[in-house]
């Protein structure tokens, strides 16, 4: 390990955050767009800023792509680039008579900065699109279905014309019931999203220590599963007698 990297302080920790405290060397554009074009780099890596007034390094990241070691791994190799790119920016600020430009990138490096931006948009997209397809499976999942399993259409009304969002969803399937479903569905997906980290680098390697957790995930899938019992074993509402027929008479047979 380099005398650099040794020197590297640890400011703020969590499952999406991490801020460092770098050396002096580093607080220049130089190095802040090195390692800044790095960590971007870095799949899951929401956002990496580099502060020049005390070398604070702030990096927003997706913990289901990346983690606190590769981020580690990954500034440690830039370490040396970040120098070097500092030294050259010197070197040449130095050779001009003049200090660097700290509000413009030079005309190489905005192809990088460019491409580290369009592939931070692509994940966020395919973010966005992942959450969606889940979210429309889930409520697919939880709409009743009709013992044929046939979904009847819906009878259109004189007068009224059926809008293209009628067409592809009924609002008739929408109830009480399917919207409490899905809402339960979120939250657990949310909650493994949020724990996922915790749940596989500790309470799996450490369950004895982590009891209270396990116990508190034991209690809440009781619950699920009592409620979905519950749902499953209540009594569906009786039909409705048929319309009597009247006779001619006025009276009804």
């Amino acid at each position: 390990m380099s005398e650099h990297a040794r020197r590297v302080l640890v400011l703020a920790k969590d499952d999406d955050y991490l801020r460092l405290a770098l050396p002096a060397a580093f607080a220049n554009p130089g190095s802040a767009r090195v390692i800044e074009g790095a960590l971007l780099a870095l799949p899951g890596v929401r956002g990496a800023t580099l502060d020049l007034r005390g070398a604070r390094l702030s990096v927003h990241f997706d913990p289901l792509a990346s983690s606190h070691r590769q981020i580690a791994l990954v500034l440690k190799s830039t370490l040396d680039a970040a120098l070097s790119a500092a030294s050259a920016a010197s070197s040449a600020s130095a050779t001009d008579g003049a200090a660097p430009s700290t509000s413009a990138l030079p005309a190489g490096e905005w192809p990088a900065r460019v491409e580290a931006w369009r592939r931070r948009a692509l994940q966020w997209l395919r973010y966005a699109n992942e959450k969606a397809l889940a979210a429309s499976h889930a409520m697919q999942a939880q709409l009743p279905k009709p013992p044929g399993g046939i979904v009847p259409a819906a009878v259109p009304v004189a007068g009224t014309a059926s809008s293209p969002w009628r067409k592809v969803f009924n609002p008739a399937l929408v109830n009480e019931r399917a919207i409490i479903n899905f809402a339960n569905d979120v939250l657990a997906f949310y909650l493994i999203r949020v724990h996922w980290n915790r749940i596989t680098q500790q309470w799996l390697r450490f369950p004895a220590r982590h009891a209270d957790a396990w116990l508190a995930v034991f209690y809440l899938t009781f619950l699920l599963v009592r409620y979905r019992k519950r749902v499953l074993a209540a009594p569906k509402p009786a039909a409705l007698p048929p319309p009597a027929e009247s006779t001619g008479d006025g009276s009804v047979a």
